[in-house]
Formats: C-alpha cells, structure tokens, sequence
C-alpha cells in the first residue's frame, strides 16, 4: 500500500542550516570585549567625577578655621581622662548629607535595603521593631507595619 500525501505540503517551509564561521565568531567576541571596555572606562571616569566633586565640596569647608582665619585649638584625653594640649590632630572626613527619596535630610537608613530614610518615611516594624522604608515593610493589621523579613 502507498503512503498517504501530506494535505500540508503548501505551507511547509524548509528549515535551512546558516554557517558561521570562526571569522565571523572572533569578530563577534572582539566587538562584544570593546563594548565591555568602554563601558568599564565609562563607569571609571564617572565614578572619578563624583569623588572629584566631593573632594571640591569638602575642601571648601575647614573645620578647624574660624571666618577670621584663627584656627582653632584641639584638646586631647590623656590616659588617665584629663585633658591635654598638646597632640596630632587627625584630619576628618568630609561629613556628608544624604537625602531620602523624598527630599528630606536622611535620619537613619533601612534595616533591609540600606537606603536613607528620613522621619516621615521610616516605619517600624511590628515584630522586630527595626526602620524599614515603604518599600520594604508591608501594612499589617490596625495600622501596623511587618517588614520583609519577618513577613515571610
């Protein structure tokens, strides 16, 4: 007995095989390793702006110099908790404000995501009684906040 023909011959489509050869693969990769260096280079050079900028914005401020020019005078706790005159005193860092994301000057940080928060958008948790932002703790029963960690 004959085999039967296929009703579906008219819409079939042939798959073909393309080659790719080791030319046109190496060429590839080395385009894709140029992408991945130029954003690398990118990254750097913004990320040295930022420190710049910052540098420029502490070195503004002294904190060890009055608006005459007269700078103040450091005392030091000796050993025995007296104090003394005489010592280095170590440059301190640039204290930095941050912001949350409402604008507000940061009071604390998540306990979860680590972002700042301010004291209008940190919520307590009910159970662990830490600061967690609104995008980390969900709304409990009576008005209460559960965070991510102790929802789960």
């Amino acid at each position: 007995m004959a085999k039967r023909s296929n009703p579906y011959s008219d819409d079939y489509i042939q798959q073909s095989k393309t080659h790719v050869g080791r030319k046109q693969f190496n060429n590839n990769e080395d385009r894709l390793k140029k992408v991945y260096e130029k954003t690398l280079q990118l990254l750097y050079k913004g990320a040295k702006k930022t420190l710049q900028h910052n540098l420029l914005q502490c070195s503004e401020v002294s904190s060890t110099e009055k608006k005459d020019g007269v700078k103040f005078k450091q005392l030091f706790i000796s050993k025995d908790g007296g104090l003394l005159d005489s010592g280095n005193l170590v440059a301190g860092k640039c204290i930095q404000v941050k912001h949350c994301a409402c604008s507000g000057v940061a009071a604390d940080q998540c306990s979860y995501c680590e972002s700042a928060l301010c004291a209008t958008c940190q919520r307590a948790c009910a159970v662990c009684q830490l600061l967690y932002c609104c995008k980390c703790s969900f709304p409990g029963s009576e008005g209460t906040e559960i965070c991510v960690s102790c929802y789960s």
